[in-house]
């Protein structure tokens, strides 16, 4: 099990490394403050970033797994705000370009990945199926050759901006998760509209918001995959946006890391005289630990799924052990750095409220925990 970058994924990592530096960095405050990053999109999907596992020919960068969350953790440490817009466009390509007709293919992957399209949005959760993705109430009628949606949606990163949205919705209600279908489906459809926006703790310039399908007609050319495939591309797409995820995390973490080692060795005079220096740097160390335990897990899940094999348990291992670290590390860093977080524009502040949410979305802490558990029991 290799988890060293190839030439091909350090140059990825490099490529992000400097768009962080160069456009997200600069731009962290403003975008804190609430401005959705158009500007980091369109640098990023110049840089072919927003289409990373994407094949060169609709302008993507043709990487790997590992590539991606080399990629990830980079973005993740200058703004979260970006990188989730990033990593939820990635995404949808993805899965397009693993479920989808040449046609679609043609459609949006190009536009998805030049940035184009601002975003593309990945629509599950419902007011009633948050963590039990199954139980979703949305549904799609057919009707000759088209498909009616009708249905609610909750807490859609770029619900409002997305140049495309892959809708999960019941076409057999009494088939349970194999009922299931996926539409692709596009912003000024009749019946499409965007709902209010979510007042966050953290990602403030994540643009969060509920989306309404009334009567939407969607022909069946913008159905992805199979009848009944659905469950199949939210399973898939989540089990990478696990890894995205934890890497997100570990990026915020590392970034923690960084600024509490810089606020403590500028005090180290001081914190000697207290003589609270030994606990400090005992603590920067629990911190260092934890988050590079969990950035091989996140390494290892990545590695799994660029070999073909099965990874839903090791994603979910890779997501709650990133994230619960990450939190560790920049709940942390709030206590040692002391006055110099609490101010509402420091970074530690910023990756402190930004961090949260990753023990929640795309399946809780306690989830991940349940899809282990269920993997042990079964042998897996």
């Amino acid at each position: 099990m290799q988890f060293e970058p190839g030439a091909a994924d350090q140059h990825i990592a490099d490529l992000a490394r400097a768009a962080a530096r160069d456009h997200l960095t600069p731009r962290a405050a403003r975008t804190d403050a609430g401005i959705f990053p158009r500007e980091n999109i369109a640098a990023l999907g110049q840089l072919g970033l927003l289409g990373i596992k994407i094949d060169p020919t609709f302008g993507g960068l043709d990487g790997s797994n590992l590539a991606y969350v080399l990629a990830i953790r980079e973005l993740a440490g200058a703004c979260a705000s970006t990188t989730v817009t990033v990593a939820v466009t990635n995404m949808v390509a993805d899965m397009i370009a693993r479920f989808g007709t040449d046609e679609q293919k043609q459609r949006h992957l190009a536009k998805l990945v030049s940035g184009e399209y601002l975003a593309g949005s990945f629509a599950l959760s419902e007011p009633s199926a948050g963590s039990d993705a199954a139980s979703l109430q949305t549904r799609a009628e057919r009707r000759g050759d088209d498909w009616v949606l009708n249905g609610n949606k909750l807490w859609i990163t770029s619900g409002d901006v997305a140049g495309v949205t892959l809708v999960m919705a019941k076409t057999d209600a009494n088939k349970g998760s194999r009922g299931i279908t996926a539409f692709l489906t596009e912003p000024g459809m009749p019946g499409f509209s965007v709902g209010r926006h979510e007042d966050k703790l953290g990602l403030l310039g994540s643009s969060t918001v509920s989306l309404a399908f009334e009567d939407v007609v969607v022909p069946d050319s913008a159905r992805l995959g199979a009848l009944g495939q659905g469950f199949e591309v939210a399973m898939t797409a989540l089990d990478g946006g696990r890894c995205g995820i934890g890497a997100q995390a570990i990026g915020m973490g590392y970034t923690a890391l960084r600024e509490t080692s810089r606020i403590l060795t500028a005090r180290a005079a001081r914190d000697k005289a207290l003589g609270t220096e030994q606990n400090a740097l005992f603590r920067l160390a629990d911190m260092a630990l934890r988050l590079d335990a969990a950035w091989l897990l996140v390494q290892r899940a990545a590695w799994l799924r660029d070999q073909g094999k099965k990874m839903t348990k090791e994603a979910a291992m890779a997501k709650v052990a990133a994230t619960e670290a990450a939190n560790f590390a920049c709940q942390t860093a709030m206590q040692l750095a002391g006055p110099d977080a609490f101010d509402a524009g420091s970074t530690i502040a910023r990756v402190w409220r930004d961090v949260r949410v990753s023990r929640i979305y795309e399946g809780t802490s306690e989830i991940q925990r349940l899809v282990i558990a269920r993997s042990l029991a079964a042998g897996l």
